[in-house]
């Protein structure tokens, strides 16, 4: 079934957002159920419910929860329909034989090896059809595809990063040690992960570009042309030395071998490898992911980072709370800026969209959190938010009130499904 009315504007509209232009407005990607029910976010749509990696060959009933999820949202926006295949971050390690198993809401990989023996090991793992996960891996995307067809896209499931599939194995300690003592067999692994992690990719595309339209990663972006999300979560071990060595030739070979690239910074230790980044020209853009304690996506403390990014001509990918998401158009560059969003409904959707939708860029709820202030109030009820609503000579339907009244309260406690 058709999810997306107006897919083909948005894909034209992604297709100039992956060229830092814009066609006639900027893109902005956004969600809402379009019946009440339990609240679930973005991520919840694609099936971050880990269902495959609990039932590794269930993909039908894995599609059909997507299916299901996918017909009561509506996608606005840049948002394009896509299915994401999650066995877990860096499943190529389970291709190089690695063990899967999931546990405390995630999957984890691991198949101690000596590294004097590792670098046999990679070099006998083949990639065909004996390979129980590659083999997985492409019957699953090949199913999927030929289900999904124009409907939706199929992702690209997390192949993860060179290094850190390489700790699937070594572990850190080792990794660390080895780069002192023997860096070419670190250089060696490198070099024999990356080209067959490259193998995977292009064979999971390839299967995907027969039926379906584009190209997608877990990030949910769309892409005309082929790209992928890059990263390498075990450089925030290493110091910037060490990453120019042992971390920034492969990320640039692996976007090079693409037609766009997205780096995914993820935590503070990775601020440190920026600049190197910054003056890859391979490198299109960037996802900046702070960690838990630290102010979230899209927050105002993160403005300086993301106008550093722009001002290197690079786009920016943002996952955003609702409240933040108008400030970050008013404040950064357009182009080449893609901001995400989940609303609890149409209606609150249209109370925080920016003027180049015809939103209302959240004034109502500004209003009424500032209300609140002034009048001593630390947290919104029913009573204080009907004063409200006399005050300002505002009538809203009940439904409305019942959306409005639980936003304002995420105000005060920062409880958005994102």
């Amino acid at each position: 079934m058709e999810y997306k009315e107006d897919i083909a504007e948005a894909k034209e509209r992604m297709i100039a957002w992956w060229d830092h232009e814009i066609i006639d407005r900027p893109v902005i990607s956004y969600y809402y159920q379009k019946k009440r029910g339990k609240p679930y976010g973005y991520l919840d749509i694609w099936g971050e419910n880990w269902s495959l990696a609990q039932d590794y060959d269930g993909i039908e009933e894995t599609l059909n929860g997507f299916e299901k999820r996918a017909e009561n949202t509506y996608f606005g926006g840049e948002s394009i329909p896509f299915f994401f295949p999650n066995y877990g971050p860096g499943i190529i390690a389970a291709v190089f034989g690695a063990n899967f198993q999931f546990k405390s809401g995630t999957v984890w990989f691991n198949h101690p090896i000596k590294p004097a023996n590792i670098v046999n090991h990679l070099e006998s793992v083949k990639l065909n059809q004996n390979n129980e996960w590659y083999s997985r891996l492409l019957k699953i995307t090949e199913y999927a595809a030929n289900r999904a067809r124009n409907d939706y896209v199929i992702s690209i499931t997390d192949i993860g990063g060179v290094l850190d599939i390489l700790s699937s194995f070594l572990g850190p300690t080792n990794i660390i040690l080895t780069m002192k003592r023997n860096p070419e067999i670190i250089d060696t692994c490198r070099k024999i992960i990356l080209e067959k992690l490259l193998k995977v990719y292009d064979d999971l595309q390839n299967r995907i570009e027969k039926k379906c339209g584009g190209c997608s990663c877990h990030l949910g972006v769309w892409g005309k042309r082929r790209w992928y999300a890059i990263q390498c979560d075990f450089s925030a071990m290493l110091n910037p030395k060490w990453f120019k060595k042992f971390v920034l030739p492969d990320i640039v070979e692996q976007a090079e071998h693409m037609d766009y690239a997205i780096y995914h910074l993820d935590g503070p230790n990775a601020l440190q490898f920026l600049d190197f980044l910054l003056n890859e020209q391979s490198i299109t853009g960037f996802q900046w992911v702070p960690g838990i304690r630290n102010p979230r996506m899209g927050s105002r403390h993160w403005f300086p980072l993301y106008k550093k990014i722009q001002n290197a001509r690079k786009n920016l990918i943002i996952d955003s709370e609702p409240k933040n998401v108008s400030n970050l158009y008013k404040n950064l560059d357009p182009k080449g800026l893609f901001v995400r969003t989940f609303y609890r409904s149409e209606y609150i959707a249209k109370q925080y969209l920016p003027e180049f939708l015809d939103g209302l860029e959240g004034e109502l709820i500004v209003d009424a959190t500032k209300w609140l202030g002034v009048s001593g109030e630390n947290k919104i009820t029913k009573e204080s938010f009907d004063k409200f609503l006399l005050d300002r000579n505002l009538e809203i339907e009940k439904k409305h009130q019942k959306d409005l009244l639980k936003e304002i309260r995420a105000w005060f406690t920062n409880d958005w499904h994102l």
